[in-house]
């Protein structure tokens, strides 16, 4: 039994000891052929027959070449005798310290870094010798991590070793290695980092230059200086252990500055581009930090979809400081832009910064991700409410309203501080209205805002945590992280592009140096809103350029739809725009968020890309955005959003666009007919002589707060007539009657506190009433009209549980008028004190300078325009401009002859459409200044005949 046993076991042991044999029979067979394979196929190895290093070539999207990657001026190569020692003995030491051992393949090394590379990591150590990355360098240039290439490095290596002496492989090694920032050879690294030749280098210097060598974008100390100094120290810590230095010489060099001679200008054109060309390519090849080097020399074909044109014509604009505001003391305002074609992804033009030297560095258009401000409400708001179906004539209320956050209360206002009451989507994006972006988000939900904005390709949005972006502060851009230009740009292609977001891309296929094919882009599309939905958010993004913030991007031959975005404070500036062939974006800012002064996405990002965009769309035949199936224009009522009924006033009419699948088909409801006084237009009474039936507006909810709505003025008057006193008229009235009179009971007083220059900086009110109780609560209002009608009009505030008020921004008049009406709550009744008349002194001379005036008339078929424009007030400060007009010359400009009431006007320029053929204006217009209400001058008078 045993010994049938012991025959088994030496049956098992022969089969298990056969198999082995064979399977060292192939698997050498299988090696032998790998081997003979490789060497077959070697390429020329003789050091006299290499010239360096072949260079890549970059082609722009129409194949023509634009720029090879790497020169023979970034490369210089010295003798042997012209190396410093202490060079050929700090890279020994750093990279391969058994150098003058081995026979170009160290064993002891190669064991070494297999240990390391177990215990430490992958990647921890590597086991090349000098000869090694000589020849991977130099001579294979193939980084591909393959079993022929690593045949054929390690027996070039040791032919090179049998043929040259070391002090050659040395000497061709240090002429030929890259060492960041451009420079190809040790002779360039040490003009481009010191401004001297290589023979003049010092410890210190020798020692920062070896170590820059294994990762030159890593430890270059124009990147990062903290980390090439403990990069520096390292080797020269290898140096006393190698006995090459002493430890007092080592720690004298680590104490020494780096005393860089500074980059000079780029070499390169197009450097943002070719930066992220870089990048890409060394993310689709898999190439690590070590082998990104071979993009530059492996003679790599690189076919890109850059614009050369545009992209020089950007680059030109961006040299120009002319084109961007003054930063603070030695700080620039910094900005970034991005071009690309929204039907194919083909990234155009990429701007990483101003004033940006050497290779490789900061990409704000890529990399840095900033607030959004308004720019972000056509994906965040706009975009998912038209899916859901709503419409340009969606009406929203503009008014302050406080909404509960989950972490407290908290109420959103306009940055120009108007609130126009019932508007329509579009004319809330036309003029980039918070409240009713907030609003419009509230009603779809913030979730769905999130889902739409994601599917368009913003990747940063924080959705768990805190803090994160799950809150109404997601309409008006309040992101956690920000968004990057390049996602910004891409996400508004998809309106540009019939609802279809592409992947944006800058590189099209890499060939190699033998013409083969190692990667070729696939466009990446998705549909991600309806076709309809597009064409709306164009139709409404080109209003905001026609009419809106953005006038400064228009473009003469074809249609430009757009938005700016302005941050909180103006730490960020945006305006991203397209056409139906390219859209881009332009950011402004400091790297640190800090506010600029005056700075906004109209004012300064708009005139940037409409010079870039002049350039890329040259030779581009003019277009407009094609309209899809499923578009219908209706005539609706503008307050309401609905078919007009027969009260809805002739100038609320208008024309609008839809989604046919969400026509409106109920009337308006939102006019009601109400007899007023003919002469003071309120409420009658038993003693107005005359009356008429009055339209007027109902809104479908009151508004709320202290701040009326512009169109309050348009809704059923709240007071009889001030004029011919008497009792209330109850007729036909809403809402139950009017409510009784006003009385007069109590003083008001005030004190006028001015600027230097005469113009009223504050008026504080104070009164005493006698009849208050706990539950009074006081309307403040103002006017030029020395009867001070309490109308919503007039309305500043409404105040409770005080007697003082303070107005912070009085009327840019000589005189001016308040009163204040007491109420109690739960009570109709209402109590007036007196009018308080404020007199200016006459005006002393102010710092802003008057503005200077000029305007040409415009006539075209039935349209009839007055173009004007004028002078800055001031280089420095937040200015707004007031116009005014008349058809009387020399008239005197005041509060009844302003026009464009219901605008902030902060340009030098502006249109007066509501004029009449053959008629003569006369126009004047003065600079005020926003934070002080401090005006200028008022301007030249201009006559304009039509």
């Amino acid at each position: 039994m045993a010994r049938r046993r012991r025959r088994r076991k030496v049956k098992y042991s022969r089969i298990v000891l056969l198999f082995l044999l064979l399977a060292s029979f192939v698997i050498m067979g299988l090696g032998f052929g790998l081997v003979v394979g490789a060497l077959a196929t070697l390429p020329d190895y003789d050091l006299n027959h290499i010239t360096g290093d072949l260079p890549s070539i970059l082609y722009d999207k129409n194949d023509q070449e634009v720029i090879p990657l790497r020169s023979e001026k970034n490369r210089v190569e010295i003798s042997q005798n012209e190396i410093p020692e202490i060079m050929k003995k700090a890279i020994i030491a750093i990279e391969d310290q058994r150098f003058e051992k081995h026979h170009g393949f160290d064993f002891y090394r190669f064991g070494g870094a297999i240990i390391a590379n177990i215990t430490k990591g992958y990647g921890s150590q590597g086991g090349s010798t000098i000869t090694q990355q000589l020849v991977k360098n130099a001579i294979l240039k193939n980084h591909e991590k393959r079993m022929r290439r690593k045949i054929q490095e390690l027996y070039i290596a040791l032919q090179l070793e049998s043929k040259y002496s070391k002090e050659q492989i040395l000497a061709f090694y240090l002429n030929n290695v890259y060492y960041g920032e451009g420079a190809w050879s040790l002779q360039t690294a040490a003009q481009v980092y010191f401004g001297k030749d290589a023979e003049e280098l010092n410890l210190a210097e020798a020692a920062m230059l070896a170590g820059v060598v294994n990762a030159p974008n890593r430890y270059s100390p124009y990147k990062n200086e903290e980390r090439a100094k403990q990069r520096r120290a390292l080797v020269l810590n290898e140096m006393v252990k190698m006995n090459y230095i002493t430890k007092d010489e080592a720690e004298k060099a680590k104490e020494e500055p780096f005393n860089l001679v500074g980059l000079q200008p780029n070499n390169y054109q197009y450097q943002s581009f070719i930066d992220y060309v870089i990048e890409e390519a060394a993310e689709k090849l898999k190439l690590n930090e070590d082998d990104i080097s071979s993009l530059y020399t492996a003679g790599y074909r690189i076919y890109t979809t850059m614009d050369a044109r545009a992209q020089k014509a950007a680059e030109a604009v961006y040299a120009d400081d002319k084109n961007f505001p003054a930063g603070k003391k030695d700080k620039i305002v910094q900005s970034a832009m991005v071009v690309l074609d929204p039907h194919n992804g083909g990234i155009r033009v990429i701007i990483g910064g101003r004033n940006q030297q050497g290779e490789r560095q900061f990409n704000r258009a890529v990399n840095a991700t900033r607030q959004p401000g308004s720019a972000m409400k056509p994906i965040a708001v706009y975009g998912p409410a038209l899916e859901k179906g709503y419409s340009p004539a969606t009406v929203l209320d503009d008014f302050p309203q406080q909404y509960d956050t989950g972490s407290g209360k908290k109420t959103f206002v306009n940055y120009d501080g108007r609130y126009r009451g019932l508007i329509s989507m579009r004319t809330g994006i036309q003029h980039s209205i918070n409240t009713v972006a907030v609003k419009m988000l509230q009603q779809i939900g913030v979730r769905e805002g999130i889902n739409f904005t994601k599917s368009l390709g913003i990747t940063t949005l924080v959705e768990n945590g805190e803090p994160n972006d799950i809150g109404l502060s997601f309409a008006l851009g309040g992101l956690t992280k920000g968004v990057s230009p390049l996602e910004l740009t891409a996400a508004y292609g998809c309106f540009a592009n019939g609802g279809i977001y592409v992947k944006p891309y800058a590189i099209r296929k890499i060939e190699d140096k033998d013409g083969n094919i190692i990667y070729e882009n696939k466009i990446m599309k998705k549909q991600v809103m309806s076709p309809q939905t597009a064409y709306l958010m164009s139709d409404m993004l080109q209003t905001v350029v026609t009419a809106g913030t953005a006038p400064r991007a228009a473009l003469p031959d074809r249609p430009v739809a757009g938005k700016t975005g302005t941050t909180s404070f103006n730490v960020d500036a945006w305006f991203v725009g397209y056409t139906p062939d390219l859209v881009g974006s332009v950011w402004l800012g400091y790297d640190k968020t800090e506010n600029m002064n005056n700075v906004f996405g109209g004012n300064y990002g708009a005139p940037i890309w409409k010079k870039v965009m002049t350039v890329a769309h040259q030779d581009m035949p003019p277009s407009t955005f094609p309209v899809p199936e499923g578009i219908t224009t209706l005539t609706v009522d503008y307050k309401s959003g609905l078919l007009p009924d027969s009260l809805t006033p002739e100038k609320y009419l208008v024309q609008e666009k839809f989604n046919s699948a969400y026509i409106p088909t109920e009337v308006s409801n939102v006019w009601v007919q109400v007899p007023v006084c003919v002469d003071t237009g309120q409420l009658l009474t038993n003693n107005c002589p005359n009356s008429i039936t009055g339209v007027f507006l109902k809104r479908p909810i009151p508004w709320t707060g202290n701040i009326a709505p512009e169109d309050a003025v348009e809704e059923v008057p709240k007071d009889y007539c001030t004029l011919h006193g008497g009792e209330g008229y109850y007729g036909e009235y809403p809402d139950n009657g009017p409510p009784p009179l006003i009385k007069s009971s109590f003083k008001l007083d005030g004190e006028l506190q001015t600027n230097s220059n005469g113009t009223a900086k504050t008026v504080t009110l104070s009164w005493e009433n006698k009849e208050s109780t706990s539950s009074t609560y006081y309307q403040i209002y103002r006017s030029i009209d020395p009867n001070v009608p309490v109308t919503a009009r007039n309305l500043l505030a409404e105040v409770s549980n005080t007697t003082t008020w303070r107005d912070n921004h009085p009327i840019s008049a000589n005189k001016f008028y308040y009163r204040v009406v007491a109420l109690k709550s739960g009570h109709s009744e209402k109590v007036s004190s007196n009018v308080l008349e404020i007199n200016l002194p006459n005006n002393k001379n102010s710092d802003l300078e008057p503005p200077y005036l000029t305007g040409q008339a415009y006539r075209s078929g039935s349209t009839n325009q007055v173009i004007l424009n004028w002078t800055k007030s001031s280089e420095d400060r937040p200015i707004i401009y007031h116009i005014y007009r008349s058809e009387t010359s020399n008239f005197e400009p005041n509060f009844n002859n302003q026009i464009a009431l219901n605008e902030t006007i902060t340009e030098l320029s502006w249109t007066d459409r509501d004029v009449e053929r053959h008629k003569t204006y006369y126009y004047r217009v003065r600079g005020v200044d926003m934070l002080t209400n401090e005006f200028s001058g008022f301007s030249n008078q201009i006559k304009v005949n039509l």
